[in-house]
């Protein structure tokens, strides 16, 4: 009998397997619960219809409910409807039994549907600004969902989403079009979850694996991570500045973000963070507009990024961070070396630092005749901070084992101008291996320039040879200040140099107004440099005891030895000035024009006294005025033992030199001085055929192609006696 027990309850448990499990998985087919679950829905907001097909009676174990099940049906708000596919109410069975129905949760699985339906059918249930603003911008794109609404009193329900969105573009304003949307999302509890992000923004592909939004009473909290290549639409896109002038289309930057946004219910941004990773692999830079040329000879305007990073923090519109690490290759021969960049941002203050290895590159910076040779080593370092629109140097740094360029603390003005700075500290070889110190520090109102040694020999032929003025304290803003110099020892040439330059140079409004600097050669010969005003007019003097210094910078003249030099010039105004230049007791070995004008004129033996043992003048006076582009000679007279010279014209600047002049031998000038009393017979000869006087002479041409003409003369001209006469006078 027990045996029986036993197969009656087996059998009795088997038929409740089969039951629950048929009852679980098919159900039974009933229309007793339709008017229910539309008056249910109907409960909940009377504006939404139903059409309700066929309903299944299943058992959900898991909820401990039965579930009313039913299949493809329609849900309308007003016009607006979803295609459903399947709807689940979960009722308490103990509440079936009570009969008062009980629903504990609902379960909507959709269809695939229009998005834009469903946000005209999410408008048409409540009017919200996130939904409206949605419409406008979707143009297309599929969803589906699964909507669980579990009950928490009888007319209140927690809402559960799932869904899926595929093929969404988005046009912003008619502006931004986001492409090709795709991702799942979970909702729960105010707390949202988007996986697998996928959308194509300016040709440029997004991949994210995960995206959260939390919802609380006054703020929606979105963070999440997303990855992308970075191109020229991108940049631009983001920053409004075009790179196409610096990276070509092709270039393409790995990178990974994470960030954190926070909106207001208005959907306006109240907080956000944006940390991203580049990677830089293989890109070339083109920095034509970066004139670089002029100072790196190897430079090709162009430099190659590799194996590097880039670091970038967005905090808020106030805070920016960004570090760069990587190699950079300025030419195809050349190695790659290091080079970083750090930018940060905190309100209105920016910082900025660069290190850079400078080995491979051959530097040339022509001020101040200073040559690096390629992997010779330098590096740079520069700090620099940004206050609203006013820029400062703290610190500018190139070294190596030999050389050293410092500069602290300058500042300059909106317009880049200098307005202060602190201190220039400079130890380096030029390009003649001559090694330079020089140390320039401002405190308060002054200026002192201190040196041991410093090569002056490049700025002295600049200035003597400078076809257009130029003021190297236009770089400051308004430098009103006192300069006080002291080098040591300053090279003029490789023969000479000057010993304790010393004095003070007065600057008002970026001028110099006065100076008074001495120096000596020796304990004999001395330089002297002045600016003084004059009845109110600008007075420029310079005095050497030793001229060849000076003289030698022209490179027309050869063999030039002895002389002493002074020079005065007076600013008329600005652009115009009148200048008187003197050399006293000097020689000349060949001075190709000067022998060229010989040899035409006959004068064979002076001609080769100029190519052998040189040609002495007692005094040399140049009378001229200068504007920007034009120099007036009203007179260049040369006195000496062998011929004299008397000539004028012009020089129009890298255009046309156009000089005439007379030139007589010497032994032709005391002759005729000797017969003054019988002028008459000077100006027209005792005797027929008698000997030239000297020559008259034109020179024009380009400065590079000169061409001379002379012809002989017979008699010389009042003037150029009357002048021979004065000095002949001075010197007695």
């Amino acid at each position: 009998m027990f045996k029986n027990l036993i197969r009656i309850f087996l059998f009795l448990l088997i038929i409740t397997i089969i039951f629950i499990t048929y009852l679980s998985v098919y159900g039974i087919k009933t229309k007793k619960f339709n008017e229910m679950i539309k008056s249910e829905i109907i409960k909940h907001d009377n504006r939404i219809n139903i059409d309700l097909n066929e309903v299944f009676i299943k058992l959900n174990i898991q909820e401990k409910s039965l579930s009313l099940n039913s299949r493809n049906l329609n849900f309308y708000i007003n016009n607006e409807v979803q295609r459903i596919k399947n709807v689940d109410l979960l009722v308490d069975i103990i509440s079936i039994i009570k009969q008062n129905n009980k629903i504990n949760k609902i379960i909507i699985n959709s269809e695939k549907n229009e998005i834009i339906d469903l946000l005209k059918f999410i408008r048409a249930y409540k009017i919200n600004i996130p939904t409206l603003y949605l419409e406008n911008i979707v143009r297309k794109g599929k969803i589906t969902y699964k909507i669980i609404a579990s009950a928490q009193d009888q007319k209140v329900y927690n809402l559960e989403l799932k869904g899926k969105i595929s093929d969404v573009n988005i046009n912003i304003l008619d502006k931004e079009l986001i492409e090709n949307v795709n991702f799942s999302l979970n909702y729960k509890d105010q707390f949202l979850q988007i996986k697998n992000l996928k959308l194509n923004y300016k040709k440029t592909n997004f991949i994210s694996n995960n995206i959260t939004a939390l919802i609380d009473k006054n703020l929606i909290k979105i963070k999440g991570d997303f990855k992308n290549n970075i191109n020229n639409n991108l940049t631009h896109a983001l920053f409004d500045y075009d790179m196409k002038n610096y990276l070509n289309d092709e270039a393409i930057f790995p990178s990974k973000s994470i960030f954190e946004i926070d909106f207001t219910k208005k959907f306006k941004i109240k907080n956000y963070k944006l940390q991203t990773d580049i990677d830089i692999k293989n890109v070339k830079l083109n920095l034509k507009k970066i004139n670089l040329k002029n100072y790196i000879s190897n430079f090709n305007n162009e430099i190659f990024l590799t194996n590097g990073k880039i670091n970038f923090l967005i905090k808020n519109k106030n805070k920016i961070n960004m570090k760069v690490n990587s190699k950079y290759i300025i030419s195809e021969k050349s190695k790659p070396k290091k080079i970083s960049f750090n930018y940060s941002k905190n309100k209105n203050i920016e910082k900025y630092e660069l290190n850079a290895d400078l080995n491979e590159s051959e530097i040339y910076i022509d001020s101040i005749n200073y040559h690096k040779p390629q992997s010779e080593e330098l590096f740079v370092n520069i700090l620099a901070t940004k206050n609203k629109n006013l820029y400062k140097i703290n610190n500018l740094k190139f070294y190596s084992s030999n050389s050293k360029f410092l500069i602290k603390n300058i500042e300059f003005s909106k317009n880049f101008k200098i307005d202060s700075f602190e201190l220039i500290d400079c130890t380096f070889y030029n390009k003649d291996r001559y090694l330079n110190d020089i140390l320039i520090k401002k405190s308060k109102n002054k200026i002192y320039l201190n040196s041991n040694n410093f090569d002056l020999s490049s700025y002295i032929e600049k200035s003597l040879k400078s076809r257009k003025k130029s003021n190297f304290f236009d770089i400051f803003k308004n430098l009103n200040t006192s300069i006080n110099i002291n080098i040591k020892n300053a090279k003029i040439d490789d023969e000479h140099n000057l010993k304790n330059l010393k004095g003070v140079a007065l600057v008002e409004n970026n001028k110099f107004n006065k100076a008074n600097i001495l120096g000596n050669f020796n304990s004999v010969d001395n330089f002297t440099y002045t600016i003084q005003k004059l009845d109110g007019k600008k007075v420029t003097t310079i005095y050497s005891d030793v001229a060849k210094p000076f003289v030698k910078k022209f490179k027309f003249i050869k063999g030039f030895e002895d002389g002493k030099i002074d020079y005065t010039s007076t600013e008329i105004k600005n652009n115009f000035s009148k200048s008187e230049l003197r050399i006293y007791n000097f020689k000349l070995q060949d001075m190709p024009a000067l022998t060229k004008l010989l040899s035409l004129a006959s004068l064979q033996g002076i001609a080769d006294l100029a190519t052998g043992q040189g040609i002495r003048f007692n005094e040399f006076e140049m009378f001229f005025e200068n504007t920007d582009e034009l120099i007036n000679v009203n007179e260049i007279y040369a006195l000496g033992p062998a011929i004299s010279i008397l000539m004028e014209g012009y020089v129009e600047k890298n255009k046309l030199v156009s000089l005439r002049g007379t030139l007589v031998p010497a032994t032709t000038i005391n002759k005729t001085i000797a017969k003054i009393p019988l002028l008459g017979n000077i100006l027209i000869g005792e005797k027929a055929g008698e000997g030239v006087f000297g020559v008259s002479f034109k020179i024009k041409g380009p400065p590079d192609d000169l061409d001379t003409s002379v012809n002989p003369i017979k008699t010389l001209t009042p003037r150029f006696i009357t002048r021979t006469l004065d000095k002949i006078k001075k010197s007695n």
